[in-house]
């Protein structure tokens, strides 16, 4: 279990106290390339498993974007998530509006904001029986949040929203197919993972530095999981809270352990010492993706501010 705090880190996200009224939009998510697809998700399902994602291309799926909101308290507004190129495959709660015909494109939750309580305090949401994330749920539970509950009923309805996307027919840019020029085209430096039963991690150069050496100096060995989140809130300008950095890894740490993984969907251990590259994804790419806009019902002026990492994973071998 790694600790909620990395107690190095100071947020630099700063909340604003009750009355202030600026709101912050924190979200992460992680997009996985593969042969089948590319999945943008917040999550692997209980057994490790992401669809498409243990093979080297294919659909691209965008898994468990996880959003929680943060600052001023508000009675109603609207948080619509929009997609320009696959579809919808899982939302949480359930949304209150969907769009789309053959397949979901856009969905939109009305919520009210409360102050967060503590977790010995904090309702239960409903989860779906069967809910393949939900394994993780307890990780983005204990993000400092505002409560959202549901402005007509008031019925609780999470601290967090969760997505997932699957875009088939993708095609890498460029036609990129080699996994490590793949992740240079996105991102100057990343992390080699060797998956086993304790994954073994290490900072690597995407981008030659100009003395023509691959790895900073600074960053060679393997890396704990303190180096890791601050690698990563790096990575997302230091715009997300350190719970929220905890938990991303807290939730993807298990898909690189060898002894999570369903044995039944390994096919002579090929999972053991497989190699896979994350990386952070610029701006830009995570806007191909998916936007977030929320809008809130009332006159009161207001800054929203929206901070989203999503990164990017690719398998090497």
């Amino acid at each position: 279990m790694l600790p909620l705090l990395f107690p190095f880190m100071v947020d630099t996200v700063e909340i604003p106290p009750p009355d202030l009224n600026d709101l912050f939009v924190n979200e992460w998510g992680v997009v996985v390339f593969s042969t089948e697809g590319t999945t943008v998700a917040g999550a692997p399902d209980e057994y490790g498993n992401i669809h498409g994602g243990r093979q080297i291309y294919g659909d691209l799926a965008v898994d468990a974007p996880v959003i929680w909101i943060h600052g001023g308290f508000f009675e109603d507004a609207t948080l619509t998530v929009k997609i320009p190129q696959g579809s919808l495959t899982a939302l949480f709660p359930e949304p209150d509006l969907t769009s789309g015909t053959e397949m979901t494109v856009a969905a939109s939750w009305n919520i009210s904001a409360r102050p967060p309580v503590p977790m010995s305090e904090r309702p239960a949401p409903d989860v779906p029986a069967g809910t393949p994330f939900e394994w993780a749920m307890e990780y983005w539970r204990k993000v400092p949040s505002m409560e959202l509950y549901s402005p007509d009923s008031g019925e609780y309805r999470s601290n967090f929203l969760y997505y997932e996307i699957g875009i088939p027919y993708w095609n890498p840019p460029e036609g990129i197919y080699q996994a490590r020029t793949l992740a240079g085209y996105y991102a100057p430096d990343g992390l080699l993972i060797t998956v086993g039963d304790t994954p073994e991690i290490e900072r690597i150069q995407l981008i030659p530095l100009p003395d023509g050496s691959g790895t900073p100096p600074d960053q060679t060995g393997n890396l704990n999981d303190d180096d890791i989140c601050t690698i990563i809130c790096d990575w997302g300008g230091n715009s997300l809270k350190s719970e929220e950095i905890t938990a991303l890894w807290q939730t993807w740490k298990p898909f690189f352990e060898n002894n999570s993984i369903d044995d039944e969907s390994a096919t002579d251990g090929i999972f053991l010492n497989e190699q896979w590259i994350l990386f952070p994804l610029p701006w830009d790419a995570v806007e191909e993706y998916s936007t977030l806009y929320l809008d809130v019902h009332d006159e009161i002026d207001r800054e929203i501010t929206y901070n989203r990492l999503f990164l990017g994973l690719v398998r090497v071998n």
